[in-house]
């Protein structure tokens, strides 16, 4: 699936005093496969951005294009992103419902028109890939911990397969152990099954990881787009913003300052020994 987002606006309570433009003339061109990490401080226009990728919200101006096709257009078939987008919000209470964990997950596949059989299969699955055991399945959602109900809100979406994950803050929630997993996951999903994901974190550890691509915004407009490396190694841009870099970055940095021989920079925990012990 392709997406190309063409001079999107968003303007909030238009013709009024409280007027504010939420995104301005956003241009983007996301390509299958990639693992993209949405980053930017509170109000820069994250989750209005996402909102927008399978249709809950509509641009004030621009346009949004699920390969070749304006999905706000008047004629456009909306049912034709029906599970090939797949939204996790950032508090999963938003998405769960249902009166037991199996049968939240089992939501999706069933509105989709699948056979009883194929989404009792894609339920089990999924609440397997994201670490909820048996013993869970049969309990109201409402009764779990955060980071359960987070877990849930991820495998009802993932029993839809789609083709394009977006998530708002994915791991909000979880230890240590628990946000290894997911992401994780997410990264066995993109490079195995080819699915693309759009993930909005604060934190810059877990972005600079596992992102292919970062998108920075600020002020409802894009700010920086690049890789990686590219943009947590320009750190003193991101700081402009109120933004850092991952915490790595600076430490690696310092000890080249006090003298420590250094081959290149680092965003991550492998390149900061590859950095100090000459790898490649």
């Amino acid at each position: 699936m392709e997406i190309i987002l063409n001079e999107l606006s968003y303007i909030y309570d238009i013709g009024t005093a409280y007027e504010k433009n939420a995104l301005a003339g956003i241009n983007l061109h996301i390509h299958q496969g990639e693992f993209i990490g949405l980053v930017g401080r509170t109000g820069s226009g994250k989750s209005t951005l996402i909102k927008m990728l399978n249709g809950l919200k509509k641009p004030t101006y621009g346009s949004v294009y699920i390969d070749g096709e304006d999905i706000f257009d008047k004629d456009y078939d909306k049912s034709k992103l029906k599970g090939r987008i797949g939204m996790v919000f950032q508090y999963p209470e938003d998405q769960l419902f249902e009166s037991s964990v199996i049968e939240d997950v089992k939501f999706g596949p069933k509105n989709l028109g699948l056979d009883t059989l194929t989404v009792e299969y894609r339920a089990y699955e999924a609440l397997k890939l994201v670490g909820i055991g048996e013993d869970l399945i049969d309990v109201s959602p409402f009764e779990l911990s955060g980071g359960q109900k987070r877990r849930v809100a991820i495998a009802g979406v993932l029993a839809m397969k789609p083709e394009v994950l977006v998530l708002d803050e994915p791991t909000a929630g979880l230890d240590r152990r628990g946000r290894h997993e997911i992401l994780e996951l997410l990264q066995k999903l993109k490079s195995e099954d080819g699915v693309t994901v759009i993930m909005i974190s604060h934190r810059m550890e877990d972005v600079a990881e596992y992102a292919t691509r970062v998108i920075v915004l600020n002020d409802g407009m894009i700010y920086d787009d690049g890789d990686p490396a590219d943009i947590f190694l320009n750190h003193k841009k991101l700081e402009k913003i109120s933004l850092r870099a991952p915490e790595i970055t600076y430490i690696v940095e310092s000890l080249a300052l006090r003298g420590v021989e250094v081959k290149h920079g680092a965003i991550n925990l492998k390149q900061a020994v590859d950095a100090l012990t000459g790898g490649s």
